[in-house]
């Protein structure tokens, strides 16, 4: 199971062995005795510096945890996690786990792992993550916590759940070789409900659309508890490459939802991305907007306008089909594109997009890009406008930016978009950091501002940062 797991994180991210590689995942939790915070880190050993000892090597981490609210911490802890032990001092290809769980009340929390390689203190990694916990008396769901394995409590371990231990999946990629996505999620107070029962309903929809997968639901009819824990699984071998929302909602018998939970995740299945392509040679445009675009130029430049709402797979295949040069097939490819986006009316679903793309083209392009080719272009039509923009062009203490906030982002809070603009001969306002998922969290972002203690005048980025307006 472990060399399953390494398997998983390997591909979810290009490992460096000159640096400590560890990864992070957080679910919170309801119980009778409050609420919790569960921590979940993985640690690649083979990026650990192995010590010697007794004919084994073994390695040490000093990990630091901080979790502050308001700026007050709640909660610390320093202490020196250690390696299994391993016969060899290299090519150990092993993930080791580190679980806490952490009781804390309802609010807003930022928390901070610090994690140093104790023989090689250069080796380091950093995790920040934003928490917010809302538990009451009314019914609820816990997060949703993904299971790579799990086994029955023999030996009434802390961390268990409802007589279960359960091994996390820290990552939220799911590569070829994994068919199967475990999950685990709780319900609270559903005996308050008037009838006494309830729906558990589970399901994966598209990350761009928050369309539902016909394929991929689950419903379960409920008795009314105070507690129930539900350990549940899709078969994902059929799904195909691309982002994706694990939904989990508790209904009432008119199916009404109560409440709801998501959980971001990735695909990829090469075997199912191969079926569609060969699909998509049977898909007739007889009589559609798609046969209407008889220039090939033209068709060609639409495709490429795709590429920020596009899946990865639907991307390289997009790509093929402009190097193919197969008028036929491209108008194939574009048409299912917009029937996949709306099958009622693919045609309005492109002519509102094609709006959106002409408006990014005017506001975004600089001397050397297209609009929808830039940062802000991409994040404009990928996520939408915006709740706030705040733009400072001369500032003394930076170099020019924005920061973009929104409110919601499907099932995502309060999250921000940095864009700098470090090369003033060209305008390109390049994205250095955000806190939405899959995107990119570069732990030395604060250093692209440049910013001066002194500052002369504009405003101060830190300010702006924590209140966008």
């Amino acid at each position: 199971m472990k060399k399953l797991i390494l398997c998983i994180l390997l591909s979810a991210s290009l490992i460096q062995a000159q640096n400590l590689q560890s990864y992070l995942s957080t679910a919170t939790f309801n119980s009778q005795e409050g609420s919790f915070l569960e921590i979940y880190l993985a640690i690649d050993a083979n990026t650990l510096k192995l010590n010697e000892v007794e004919n084994l090597y073994r390695g040490e981490i000093d990990i630091e945890i901080n979790i502050e609210k308001e700026e007050t911490v709640e909660y610390s802890n320093h202490y020196i996690l250690k390696s299994p032990a391993f016969e060899n001092k290299n090519r150990n290809n092993i993930f080791f786990f580190d679980q806490h769980r952490i009781p804390l009340k309802n609010g807003n929390y930022k928390l901070k792992i610090t994690a140093f390689d104790k023989l090689h203190l250069e080796y380091k990694k950093e995790h920040t993550k934003e928490i917010t916990i809302d538990y009451s008396d009314n019914i609820a769901l816990s997060d949703i916590q993904l299971v790579s394995a799990f086994s029955e409590d023999l030996e009434n371990n802390k961390t268990s759940k409802s007589g279960i231990l359960l091994t996390p999946f820290v990552s939220n990629y799911y590569p070829d070789n994994i068919d199967t996505l475990l999950y685990y999620f709780e319900v609270y107070n559903t005996d308050k409900t008037e009838e006494k029962k309830y729906l558990i309903h589970t399901y994966i929809e598209k990350y761009e659309t928050s369309r539902p997968l016909f394929n991929f639901n689950n419903i379960k009819r409920k008795t009314g508890q105070q507690f129930t824990s539900n350990l549940l699984s899709f078969n994902i071998s059929k799904l195909k490459t691309g982002n994706y929302n694990l939904v989990c909602e508790v209904k009432n018998k008119e199916n009404e939802t109560i409440t709801k939970k998501k959980l971001f995740f990735q695909r990829k299945n090469s075997t199912a991305d191969t079926k569609k392509n060969h699909n998509i040679n049977k898909v007739s445009t007889i009589g559609t907007f798609a046969q209407n675009i008889t220039n090939k130029e033209l068709l060609r430049q639409y495709i490429d306008y795709l590429y920020p709402i596009s899946s990865p797979d639907e991307n390289t295949f997009a790509q093929n089909q402009i190097k193919n040069d197969n008028i036929e097939f491209m108008q194939n490819f574009f048409y299912q594109f917009w029937v996949d986006r709306n099958n009622k009316d693919p045609e309005l679903a492109w002519n509102q997009y094609h709006q959106k793309v002409k408006s990014v083209n005017k506001e975004f392009r600089n001397l050397r890009t297209k609009g929808y080719l830039t940062d802000r272009g991409r994040v404009y039509l990928q996520y939408g406008a915006p709740n706030s923009r705040h733009k400072v062009d001369n500032a003394s203490a930076s170099y020019p930016y924005e920061i973009w906030h929104y409110y919601k982002l499907n099932n995502q809070s309060d999250k921000k978009f940095v864009f700098i603009n470090s090369d003033l001969a060209t305008n390109e306002y390049r994205l250095e950091y955000s806190n939405v998922y899959g995107e990119v969290s570069n732990a030395e972002w604060h250093s692209k501002i440049k910013q001066n203690k002194s500052a002369t005048f504009g405003d101060h980025f830190n300010n702006n940062y924590i209140n966008p307006r």
